[in-house]
């Protein structure tokens, strides 16, 4: 990667460490770079960041916005300024008689925009008119390196005055910030993860009115608690920590071989899978206890067959592979007329804690809001289009076509979108679609994409055999947010 550009995921691998250990590069020569070093280098916010969870929420989402937002000016900048690298490659390709009749206004024009970053216009002019070497290759190529050096030096220059622009208010807005919003969740007693939640949707921007708006909204969870188990399905949460994991095929069924023993003394606890009692089986199996069987076998707590001779060759065994790589994903929410009032919030508020999810994670996550048309949104870098869209009061009639079509554009729209989740949060009162369409569903599923279900009401569905798994929520109309 050049010293004179870096991209987004080097800020957030910088960010990360910063934040977890407190350390940084000592300088640089780019102006981004460098101006994000001499903030971690101040001791007062590097106590902070190390010393408190929300500082270093706060300082992480803070910097990453002005980062995002400078890197945008620069690509900007970029674009702009493209017809003139290009420029540059012509004029290499010039010919010797258009060298000769044409080098004196190219160096005038040069000379104009860059004599103040270094380009020696006499130097050329001295070397083409006395010399004659316009039609020296080597002479001529050195010029329009000169060229493109003095360029990248106007555009770093640029891009310093832009970053010097900025920074006094983003460095007002990072002390109050650090100051305040820990204060406000202490005195308040806030709990932490309803803190990320709701700041997750702010974009950097502190202000307690809309923090208490988009938290009652966080504080269904605790209603609901499905909606955590749908959001952590679609983060799987529990396939990442570390490089070799717990192996679920499908994410469902844990892969068991079979053995038999005639030895059997009595009953245990540990982990030994060879020696499951059938009630232990049972839970593996289950969908709704498969937690409490992870959680058994981590803690060596299964029930077991004790065997006389202690001597029992392994043949059940949970795998460990290396992770598979996260893709991104899809939320397909229904917004017809008959998912207005408690359902909507509802599918608000796991929207949320999806986001918050794949904040962490570091992953693309795209919604598509459907009811008679589609509204796409890519909620991880359209923040303030996530919160307009919440404002909205949910309407119309319901039809999975257009929804489908755009889902699957997306699927196919690259290869990222390989292993993606996709949810579908409604009350699934949602007539089956073409059967080409719902072939379509199951051709993914078979190339590793994940289709999950928040069914929110009790309705009849018709779309389960087409899910990898539904999660359901039944509500009470009486309750109001």
């Amino acid at each position: 990667m050049s010293e004179n550009r870096y991209d987004i995921a080097f800020y957030v691998q910088v960010l990360d460490k910063f934040v977890k250990t407190g350390e940084c590069a000592t300088e640089s020569k780019e102006p981004l770079y460098a101006y994000l070093l001499s903030v971690m280098s101040d001791v007062t916010v590097k106590v902070q960041v190390l010393n408190d969870d929300i500082c270093a929420r706060v300082f992480y989402d803070t910097m990453l916005q002005f980062i995002q937002l400078n890197l945008e000016k620069e690509k900007y900048n970029l674009q702009k300024s493209q017809s003139e690298r290009n420029e540059m490659k012509l004029v290499l390709e010039w010919s010797v008689k258009k060298r000769k009749d044409g080098w004196q206004a190219l160096l005038q024009q040069i000379s104009d925009k860059y004599q103040e970053y270094g380009f020696d216009q006499r130097f050329y002019r001295g070397q083409f008119e006395n010399e004659g070497k316009c039609a020296d290759g080597e002479m001529w190529e050195k010029m329009v390196d000169d060229w493109e050096e003095a360029f990248q030096q106007k555009m770093q220059d640029q891009k310093k005055k832009e970053i010097d622009f900025r920074r006094d208010a983003l460095e007002r807005r990072l002390r109050s910030n650090l100051k305040e919003i820990p204060e406000y969740i202490r005195q308040n007693d806030i709990d932490k993860d309803e803190f990320f939640q709701s700041w997750g949707l702010m974009s950097g921007m502190w202000n307690t009115i809309d923090f208490e708006r988009i938290r009652k909204i966080v504080r269904i969870q605790r209603d609901y608690p499905e909606i955590v188990k749908v959001a952590n399905k679609m983060g799987r949460i529990a396939d990442d920590e570390g490089k070799d994991n717990m192996y679920v095929s499908e994410g469902d069924v844990y892969k068991l071989e079979h053995s038999a023993k005639c030895d059997i003394l009595g009953i245990t606890v540990g982990n030994d899978l060879n020696a499951l009692l059938p009630i232990e089986l049972a839970h593996c199996a289950d969908n709704e206890l498969e937690d409490l069987f992870v959680y058994k076998y981590l803690t060596n707590k299964l029930q077991t067959f004790r065997y006389k001779s202690e001597i029992m060759q392994p043949a059940r065994r949970l795998e460990t592979k290396p992770a598979k790589r996260k893709g991104p994903m899809v939320i397909c929410l229904d917004t017809s007329g008959s998912m207005a009032g408690k359902a909507e919030k509802i599918a608000h508020s796991l929207l949320i804690k999806i986001l918050e999810i794949a904040d962490r994670q570091q992953r693309s996550c795209y919604l598509i809001a459907f009811s008679v048309s589609i509204n796409p949104i890519d909620i991880r870098k359209e923040r303030a289009r996530l919160l307009e869209f919440f404002s909205k009061t949910a309407c119309g009639d319901t039809d999975a076509t257009r929804m489908l079509q755009a889902t699957f554009r997306l699927l196919r729209s690259s290869k990222d979108y390989m292993n993606a989740d996709v949810l579908w949060v409604s009350d699934f009162k949602i007539p089956l679609s073409t059967s080409e369409l719902i072939d379509q569903i199951q051709e993914f599923r078979e190339a590793d994409t994940h289709f999950y279900g928040l069914q929110i009401g009790i309705a009849d569905n018709e779309w389960t055999p087409f899910f990898d798994r539904i999660y359901r929520v039944g509500y009470t109309p009486s309750r109001r947010y």
